[in-house]
């Protein structure tokens, strides 16, 4: 079982990008997308359908989608998505949970949805696709195909990238992070109390 999301939003391209962001960050199977691109195309749409989660252009086809609020009521997580600052204000007064500037990338909505996950149903196990990951004072979007193996060392959670050999740090716990990757690729040694998840190619 995973999200219904709904994207509201009348540019292709937006949609595509956002929809995505969200399949690196979960995987395909546990999102399901539906995109509306007008105002009463959205209307019906909540009305007749339950979403786990929502996100919202504010300039539409046919008006601010702040004129979907006098016809619904929405009670599950909304995040607007737009290229304006100026409604940020009116967003929040409206259920925002966030409001994400366009153009937004995978590292920013990456940290909204890490403190929105408690607030969605739970899914079933998923493995990760991507994994962000401290860069200095910057946060970086780090691929799983780039990573040779993980390691856990002075309370920290450390993925090392194959080309460059850096260590990044993730904000994980070794035992939560056995659950998110492909068993048939990484298991785990003890040695030295050094846990670490290696590849199989690498053995």
């Amino acid at each position: 079982m995973g999200w219904n999301i709904l994207i509201v939003e009348d540019e292709d391209w937006a949609f595509v990008g956002l929809k995505e962001m969200l399949t690196d960050l979960y995987g395909d199977s546990t999102l399901t997308f539906t995109n509306t691109k007008e105002i009463q195309e959205a209307v019906k749409t909540i009305n007749k359908h339950h979403f786990d989660l929502i996100f919202m252009d504010i300039h539409l086809m046919d008006g601010l989608s702040f004129e979907i609020f006098k016809q619904v009521s929405i009670d599950v997580p909304l995040i607007f998505t737009t290229a304006y600052e100026q409604y940020a204000l009116e967003a929040f007064q409206n259920q925002g949970y966030a409001y994400l500037l366009k153009p937004f990338d995978v590292e920013e909505l990456a940290q909204i949805m890490k403190r929105l996950e408690p607030l969605l149903p739970k899914t079933e196990p998923r493995l990760k696709q991507r994994f962000l990951v401290k860069y200095g004072n910057f946060l970086k979007s780090l691929a799983i195909a780039d990573i040779a193996y993980f390691m856990a060392e002075d309370k920290e959670l450390y993925a090392v990238e194959k080309e460059s050999g850096v260590a990044y740090i993730i904000e994980d716990s070794l035992v939560h992070l056995v659950t998110q990757v492909d068993p048939f690729v990484f298991f785990k040694l003890i040695e030295n109390f050094l846990f670490v998840l290696i590849p199989f190619s690498l053995c």
